[in-house]
């Protein structure tokens, strides 16, 4: 069933088309939208979990009408996720399900995107029975995949055409132009897997690893609006993620440990003109996290920066990308130890500081908000305790 499974998997992409063109909405918080990030993630947690994301990129951009804190680049994801584990009281098999809504603004009359998705996943034990003397404890493998339907809008009433142009007196006496374009309604595939594994070198001293690869866009889907005499094909997007998860300190009697959490990420798309890496650590315990992670997006493109005088939005790119994040549950738990108190409602805070092409003085940077609720119940014994989650018993408001 396991090598079934993975067939499949390799069949699927043998039949992927091949051009390119545009790029897709990123998130600096792509560990707090983790089935955008992957859709092997859909029901990683136990029961059901909400993500509720929000972003607003560069909010100082000055438009014509309102000036800066204007509706410059907003993107908001809703995902609703459930993990189906012990499926005939066998704790090998769990299935996760998601659903997803999404939708991206593009300026004050904006260019929309907008639709939805439903995830699904498949996680089963790679390695199961490790030899006494292995130090990988745990291996697991995922595998999901996600269909979407999506459409996009351009509408508004203020669009001039060069025609009512007149090189003295501006614009000609006619009035300015509604536009109402919508794109037909058409599927978005994405599919991705994961490894995850349990390395232990003694009894006080653990990692966790996570390993994936994600393809989104796999179908190349026409997102031309009507009337449009072009062809608008969304590119395949790859990306790499990679992370470890360390406890510090791990010795005996530490009943709130920290943990130490490196990733990496990297995406490429549209031909390698979207190739950006993001690099960085969490650090966090139970009730909180933190996190410093530095972004940088290349190859420079020499032939567009000279058609367009050297300006800035064909420069390299880099990014300081500051988390940081509360469980309110534990916060509003008054009355009781820290190390008891409830969790599962974590509010994730980004600032992206812009430090080189688009800096921040002239964009005033990227803002996100993130929401996540889980509502896991109590486990019956023997079912549902997998292994997976070791390092993270000690109530810790994220999970990679």
């Amino acid at each position: 069933m396991k090598f079934f499974i993975l067939l499949l998997f390799i069949a699927f992409f043998g039949f992927l088309p091949r051009s390119l063109k545009a790029q897709d909405p990123y998130f600096s918080q792509f560990y707090a939208n983790r089935v955008y990030l992957n859709p092997a993630y859909a029901g990683f947690e136990p029961n059901w979990t909400i993500n509720i994301n929000y972003r607003n990129q560069w909010f100082g951009i000055p438009d014509a009408s309102v000036g800066r804190f204007s509706d410059s680049y907003s993107t908001y994801n809703v995902t609703a996720e459930k993990q189906v584990s012990c499926m005939y009281g066998r704790e090998d098999v769990n299935l996760g399900i998601g659903i997803s809504a999404f939708r991206d603004e593009a300026g004050t009359q904006p260019l929309v995107t907008q639709g939805g998705a439903l995830a699904l996943s498949y996680e089963f034990k790679f390695i199961e029975k490790p030899s006494p003397r292995s130090k990988l404890k745990r291996l697991d493998f995922r595998i999901g995949t996600q269909l979407g339907m999506m459409q996009r809008s351009l509408n508004g009433n203020y669009f001039i055409y060069s025609g009512q142009l007149d090189p003295v007196v501006g614009l000609n006496g006619m009035d300015p132009s509604t536009v109402e374009l919508n794109s037909r309604l058409y599927p978005n595939m994405n599919a991705g897997f994961m490894f995850r594994g349990n390395v232990q070198r003694n009894r006080y001293h653990q990692s966790l690893f996570t390993v994936g690869l994600t393809f989104a866009n796999v179908n190349r889907p026409d997102q031309s609006l009507f009337n449009s005499s072009t062809v608008s094909i969304l590119p395949m997007r790859t990306t790499f993620h990679a992370g470890v998860t360390i406890k510090f300190p791990s010795f005996s009697g530490v009943k709130l440990p920290v943990h130490i959490a490196p990733q990496f990420r990297w995406d490429r798309q549209a031909g390698g003109k979207l190739n950006t890496q993001t690099i960085g650590a969490y650090v966090f315990s139970k009730g909180y996290y933190s996190g410093l992670f530095f972004q940088y997006n290349f190859p420079y493109d020499k032939s567009l920066s000279a058609g367009l005088g050297g300006n800035a939005l064909t420069r390299n790119t880099s990014t300081l990308i500051f988390n940081f994040g509360v469980d309110l549950k534990t916060v509003f738990d008054t009355g009781v130890r820290w190390v008891k108190r409830k969790e599962g409602m974590v509010l994730g805070f980004t600032y992206d500081l812009n430090l080189s092409g688009l800096n921040s003085s002239n964009t005033l940077g990227v803002m996100e908000i993130n929401l996540r609720m889980n509502f896991e119940k109590e486990r019956k014994r023997g079912c549902g305790e997998i292994g997976k989650f070791e390092l993270y018993r000690g109530g810790c408001p994220v999970m990679f």
